[in-house]
C-alpha cells in the first residue's frame, strides 16, 4: 500500500491510497468527513487526483450532508488544543498574514498563531493549522520516540533496523518483515505508559509477525495489563480531532 496526501480547496485533506487489491478507482467519505481515493496499484496517483476532480461535486455534497447531521469533524478552535509529554499546544489569533508556530520552551508551550482576519470555518485554514500542529508533533516525535524505542529494545532483548515517523490515519505503528518500524507522530499525545506499550507491541513484531497466541503471550509478559491498555488506547484517535 502506498499513500499520498492532498489538501483540496472546499474538501480538505484527501488520502490517495494505491492498493494491490484495488481493482478500480473508488472514493469514500467517512462519517467524519474525511475523503479517501482508492487506486489500483498499476495506476499513478495523478489518475486518482483526476478522478477526485471528476467526483468533486459528489464529495462536497456528501460532506455537506454529513455536516448537516452533525457527523463531520469539528474545527480546531482557539485555546488549548492538547498537551503532550513535553508541550502544551495552543491555537491563538495572530497579527501576521500566515500561520506561524511560536515555541516557548521555558514555558513548555507551542503557540500556533493564525491570521486574525481568517475564518476558522475555512477548510484551507483548518488544513494549514493541522499541518503546523503536525509539524511540531513530528519534531517532538523524532526527538523522543527513536531513543525510547532503542532503550526498550535493549532492556527487553529486541532489535530493529530503521525507525520512521509518519502521520498515519489508521494505526499507531507497524513493523515490516525487515524489522523496520513505523510510528505515528500522534503517539506524542498519549500517556507515557501507552507510548511504551505501543513501542513494545512493535518490538515484539520483530520476532513474531502476527497477532496470534504466541504474540499475545509475549506481549502480556511485558505488560500483564495488556487488555486494559488495549481498551485505554481505543479512547484516542491517531488524528487531531
Amino acid at each position: 500500500m502506498s499513500v499520498k496526501i492532498l489538501f483540496v480547496d472546499g474538501i480538505g485533506e484527501v488520502q490517495l491510497v494505491r492498493k494491490a487489491r484495488s481493482s478500480r478507482l473508488r472514493i469514500s467519505v467517512k462519517s467524519s468527513g474525511e475523503v479517501m481515493v482508492s487506486i489500483p496499484w498499476i495506476m499513478p496517483f495523478s489518475r486518482g487526483a483526476e478522478f477526485l476532480e471528476e467526483k468533486r461535486l459528489w464529495v462536497i455534497k456528501t460532506q455537506l450532508k454529513l455536516e448537516k447531521h452533525g457527523l463531520t469533524r469539528k474545527a480546531l478552535v482557539p485555546g488549548l488544543l492538547f498537551s503532550t509529554r513535553g508541550l502544551k499546544y495552543h491555537l491563538m489569533p495572530g497579527n501576521g498574514d500566515k500561520i506561524k508556530v511560536n515555541f516557548r520552551p521555558e514555558e513548555h508551550e507551542a503557540i500556533i498563531n493564525y491570521p486574525i482576519t481568517a475564518s476558522l470555518q475555512d477548510a484551507d485554514i483548518q488544513s494549514k493549522i493541522g499541518l503546523a500542529v503536525e509539524g511540531v508533533l513530528r519534531y517532538e516525535a523524532k526527538r523522543y520516540l527513536p531513543g525510547r524505542a532503542r532503550e526498550l529494545a535493549n532492556q527487553l532483548g529486541y532489535s530493529f533496523k530503521a525507525l520512521t515517523i509518519k502521520n498515519n490515519k489508521t494505526n499507531w505503528g507497524s513493523c515490516s518483515s525487515l524489522k523496520n518500524i513505523n510510528l505515528n507522530l500522534h503517539l506524542m499525545r498519549l500517556p507515557d505508559r501507552l507510548i511504551d506499550y505501543i513501542l513494545v507491541h512493535e518490538l515484539v513484531h520483530t520476532k513474531i509477525p502476527n497477532h496470534g497466541p504466541l504474540f499475545k503471550e509475549r506481549l502480556k509478559g511485558h505488560f500483564p495489563d495488556a487488555a486494559e491498555l488495549d481498551k485505554a488506547i481505543k479512547k484516542f484517535r491517531p488524528e487531531l480531532i
